[in-house]
């Protein structure tokens, strides 16, 4: 259940959306939802860190999701983290709350060799005027490292 929680941590951008980026940074990826739903997971409250706990949906584009098929990714693949506050829903359910982060992984292996060739955004509340990360992603693959076996993701499911 961890592995598969920490599987929506993972995130990015590429294929077919906008850019709203300059050009250090990685654009919001405008249209996400339309595609490849590869999961959706809850972390519940002791995941860590903290601000991973909610409900949350994984995108992958296409390039991304050959890259689960052959464990090869090529730079273009682009996973999207979409997650959401949970709230008690009565009867041992949760609902889906407001939007916390739009999460954004993208591989390309020249222009971020620091970070396993991945580079990593968010937008807080999905407003891509409000970039959280400013290490250059940094922290978000210090939870990424210790997946060096597995192209530095948390998902091991080769069949999505």
């Amino acid at each position: 259940m961890k592995t598969l929680a920490r599987t929506m941590s993972v995130l990015a951008t590429f294929g077919a959306f906008t850019a709203f980026a300059d050009d250090a940074g990685i654009a919001f990826p405008e249209g996400y939802r339309s595609w490849h739903h590869h999961r959706s997971t809850v972390n519940m409250t002791g995941h860590l860190p903290e601000g991973n706990v909610g409900i949350q949906h994984v995108y992958a584009n296409a390039a991304a999701m050959e890259g689960l098929r052959t464990g090869r990714f090529a730079d273009g693949a682009t996973f999207v983290v979409d997650r959401f506050k949970y709230e008690d829903g009565g009867n041992s359910s949760l609902t889906q709350g407001a939007r916390k982060v739009v999460a954004v992984m993208v591989r390309n292996a020249a222009k971020y060799p620091e970070t396993g060739g991945w580079g990593f955004e968010a937008f807080k509340g999905g407003d891509p005027a409000q970039r959280v990360v400013k290490d250059g992603g940094k922290a978000c693959f210090t939870c990424h490292a210790p997946y060096a076996d597995n192209n530095f993701l948390f998902s091991r499911n080769d069949k999505p």
